[in-house]
């Protein structure tokens, strides 16, 4: 039934040569196989585009203007049920997509998400083991933990979603521009639903825009990072709600989770445990 759904991953591509083919065989390798594959090539000044069209990908050539516009762009081209953003040099495990979807399907959420191993980092890595579903505002923003790693790789988008809310990526953004899609994305969600045993693989590159952006000056840094701040802050004090490194901290809310489980014997003895549901109580620490 999942793979009815057409899913359209997006791939912005700057001087990605050494590493493209391995990403774009990642994907047509899933478990999942209707993928709509789009390359926006970014002004590359190596081989990007000439990599892209040895596979079966949608190719956008055009010139250098930026990771955003790249991928307002290859949004615009998608047709898929489902969007999701990757970066050239990344990877994903080989059902992703299906794990993905399973979730998003059975819930009918507006958005997903995965565990995820930072190679950079990997004190930030984490998996999902289990299944938790979001519908409060406070509660996706704490679950996803978005405001402090927004990176849009992260989620499963429902398209008519998107398409509705009319969310695009802000071309004056420099850094960390992701994190103002992924915030508005999660926050406007119905739903959101994290997907277990689907893992996104965040490579380190030392061209890439977090480190170029730590070699900068701190004059170059802090104009660079005006339009998360200024994002941050009307959004705050439009939706009453405040935004820090960990959004809602999990300290603020504690949850009891308990599942709703029936038993069903056959004739033979066998017994079987269905699942009918998860009853979260939640709790505000004084």
């Amino acid at each position: 039934m999942e793979n009815l759904h057409l899913i359209s991953v997006i791939i912005p591509a700057y001087n990605a040569a050494p590493y493209l083919a391995q990403c774009l065989e990642n994907i047509l390798y899933q478990t999942h196989k209707n993928i709509e594959i789009i390359v926006v090539d970014d002004g590359s000044t190596d081989n990007t585009a000439e990599i892209a069209e040895r596979y079966q990908v949608k190719l956008i050539r055009k010139k250098n203007e930026g990771v955003s516009k790249a991928r307002n762009m290859g949004l615009k081209a998608a047709t898929g049920d489902f969007i999701h953003f990757m970066d050239a040099d990344d990877l994903i495990n080989l059902d992703f997509y299906e794990q993905m979807l399973k979730p998003a399907l059975s819930y009918d959420a507006d958005v997903a998400y995965c565990g995820m191993i930072n190679e950079r980092e990997p004190k930030s890595s984490y998996s999902i083991e289990h299944q938790f579903l979001a519908i409060v505002n406070e509660d996706k923003l704490a679950l996803t933990k978005v405001a402090s790693h927004g990176y849009c790789f992260k989620y499963l988008f429902k398209a008519s979603f998107l398409s509705k809310q009319k969310l695009e990526f802000d071309e004056t953004a420099h850094i960390a521009e992701d994190m103002i899609f992924s915030i508005q994305a999660v926050f406007l969600a119905n739903k959101v639903v994290s997907a277990p045993g689907a893992v996104y693989y965040y490579k380190y590159r030392q061209d890439s825009a977090l480190v170029t952006q730590r070699k900068k000056s701190k004059w170059e840094r802090e104009k660079t990072m005006k339009p998360l701040r200024l994002f941050r802050k009307n959004f705050e004090k439009m939706h009453n709600i405040k935004l820090n490194n960990h959004a809602v901290r999990w300290t603020r809310y504690r949850f009891l989770g308990m599942l709703l489980l029936k038993k069903k014997t056959d004739d033979k003895g066998n017994a079987a445990w269905y699942f009918l549901g998860l009853c979260i109580i939640q709790r505000r620490d004084k």
